[in-house]
């Protein structure tokens, strides 16, 4: 029984998603502040969505593709890479001489990712599961990213994914801190 939720789907609509808000985001001429709310959803969500990919599909990368472990290994490289410049977005504002260009490396950085997820890990991926793994891959993504973290942990560069993927508390804690922001 296919699903709607199958991992390869649930992956391109997070791309797809990502993509439209930095479309928002370049084409944004308003006020700072609402520049600054553009970046930080953009932030959460490549949050949420790694931490998820770290929890459930790169382990299955692992196991069943072909070269997986060197795979994931770039995988997590890139996203370690790009992790210290969400930590400088989250703590930059707009008006900071620096914001633009981490925002731009951001981008720039996290679009080269899903470049090569889609080229390599996605159809490696697709060929070495069945598609009820695939399934059951999709539908934990979606689980996980309604309580993951939003925000990215400071230590996020130097702690191996599976001990800063689920970290107790975490999402509910940076829940609460975005439902009383400013």
């Amino acid at each position: 029984m296919t699903r709607n939720h199958n991992l390869i789907r649930v992956l391109a609509d997070d791309y797809r998603a990502m993509e439209e808000v930095f479309g928002e985001i370049e084409a944004h001429e308003g006020p700072p502040e609402q520049r600054k709310d553009l970046v930080d959803h953009a932030l959460a969500e490549t949050v949420r969505q790694w931490t998820a990919e770290e929890r459930y599909v790169f382990p299955e990368v692992r196991r069943h593709v072909p070269d997986g472990d060197a795979l994931v290994d770039r995988e997590i490289d890139a996203h370690h890479r790009i992790d210290g410049l969400l930590l400088d977005l989250e703590v930059f504002g707009p008006e900071h001489p620096h914001f633009e260009q981490k925002l731009r490396e951001f981008i720039d950085d996290y679009r080269q990712n899903v470049q090569e997820e889609r080229h390599n890990l996605v159809p490696r991926l697709q060929e070495s599961c069945s598609e009820a793994t695939l399934d059951e891959l999709g539908d934990k993504l979606l689980r996980v990213k309604e309580t993951a973290p939003t925000r990215p942990h400071p230590q996020a560069a130097q702690v191996f994914p599976p001990e800063r993927a689920l970290q107790p508390g975490a999402g509910f804690i940076n829940r609460i801190r975005d439902s009383i922001r400013p």
